[in-house]
């Protein structure tokens, strides 16, 4: 986002663009046996000697011959390269399709195959989970509706399951509820997406964490972040109430006892949550980030949080200096206090960071914009302008 804006505020962070993986290379035939035995010999070098080219080469060999992952000296040199892998899904807004584990197909066809329909990015980090769960013989055959909305872990959880009797619905931690119903409808598409939006309010439910809400409040920020193993026929109440249900057992007694101690409502803890998790992209931000916000709260200072108009605007593109001037009870430029609702459905990390934010005297932050996603913090106008100029970001 633009931070060219007089007189200089805090701004929001310039969300970092993921990396795509590059393809993995094939599995080739099995080595010989004293190959393998190097391998892990060099797997064990580089967990003592901790050398990325030994590394580089452990990772390749491990693609290319994956009975090497049943050795947990293998997959533990391979781990930081997969860890962001595993859980990310090749295109969030990918439509369902069929997906055929033909029988008899090993872990490694398996991958191969989700990589050439372009549904995972990368094959080595779905064998990994499977070789690191023990579960790489206990894939099923059969037609499955699958999507690259789904990460390799979650593609590796649902192949264990017979087709045709559960589907996967992934949700993405800081969706607004429009987008969890466009979700719904692609992986559901009886379900309407105005359908599920009239369903997703608090309505007669009797959650602990909707406690004194209006039965016609929309339940924006309480359906919890996870992928989802759901029956085919699944009705829009029964998905609302498995996602709001999951919310209550995550999060509920960190919030209920958040409340007690610090007499804050609930509400305004998912309020605040959710402007956290669209701010932070480093979860071990997130508690500095919700810190920040108490602290203008605590004082009177308008939050000055970009995602909050975003919100109001329908999507999360990049704000112009007009955007600022919006006429909307969710502009925190113009309107004191928390918005009026949670502006979207925010993760276990950022709704703890919410219930017990950092203790700080900083009032400003700024993208660094160097690819980590992280911020640098200032408790004053002027270290914060020093750090807009430090970091490119005016």
């Amino acid at each position: 986002m633009s931070d060219t804006r007089k007189p200089p505020v805090y701004r929001g962070p310039v969300r970092a663009p993921m990396r795509r993986a590059m393809p993995p290379r094939r599995r080739s035939s099995t080595g010989p046996a004293v190959f393998a035995l190097l391998v892990v010999a060099a797997a064990v070098a580089a967990l003592v000697l901790g050398r990325p080219l030994v590394t580089d080469a452990v990772v390749r060999a491990a693609d290319d011959h994956d009975t090497l992952l049943r050795q947990s000296a293998v997959r533990a040199i391979i781990a930081p390269t997969v860890a962001p892998l595993v859980d990310a899904p090749a295109d969030p807004n990918a439509k369902p399709v069929d997906f055929v584990v033909r029988r008899g197909a090993t872990a490694s066809q398996i991958a191969a195959d989700l990589l050439d329909a372009k549904l995972i990015t990368s094959a080595l980090a779905f064998k990994f989970v499977l070789y690191e769960s023990g579960t790489e013989n206990a894939l099923q055959s059969g037609t499955y509706k699958v999507s690259a909305a789904l990460s390799p872990r979650d593609m590796a959880t649902l192949f264990q399951k017979a087709a045709g009797d559960q589907v996967a619905l992934r949700i993405i931690e800081g969706w607004r509820l429009t987008e969890i119903a466009a979700a719904v409808n692609r992986v559901f598409p009886k379900i309407a997406a105005k359908d599920f939006l009239a369903t997703a309010v608090v309505g007669s439910r009797n959650n602990i964490v909707l406690a004194g809400l209006d039965p016609k409040t929309p339940l924006e920020g309480f359906l919890f972040p996870d992928t989802y193993f759901l029956r085919p026929d699944a009705t829009a109440d029964q998905i609302v109430t498995t996602l709001l249900d999951n919310f209550e057992l995550r999060a509920a007694a960190t919030l209920r006892g958040a409340s007690a101690d610090r007499k804050v409502a609930i509400y305004d803890m998912v309020k605040l949550a959710s402007i956290v998790e669209r701010e932070a992209h480093d979860r071990k931000e997130s508690p500095t980030i919700a810190g920040v916000y108490q602290h203008r709260l605590d004082i009177g200072m308008k939050l000055d949080a970009d995602p909050t108009i975003q919100y109001a605007k329908g999507d999360w593109g990049e704000l112009s200096l007009d955007d600022l001037k919006l006429d909307s009870p969710y502009n925190t430029y113009v309107v004191g206090g928390l918005p009026p609702t949670p502006i979207s459905n925010p993760g276990l990390a950022a709704l703890q960071a919410a219930a017990k934010p950092e203790v700080t005297d900083y009032l400003f932050f700024v993208a660094k914009g160097d690819g980590t996603g992280d911020h640098a913090f200032a408790k004053t106008i002027e270290e914060q302008e020093a750090n807009r100029v430090k970091y490119g970001n005016r």
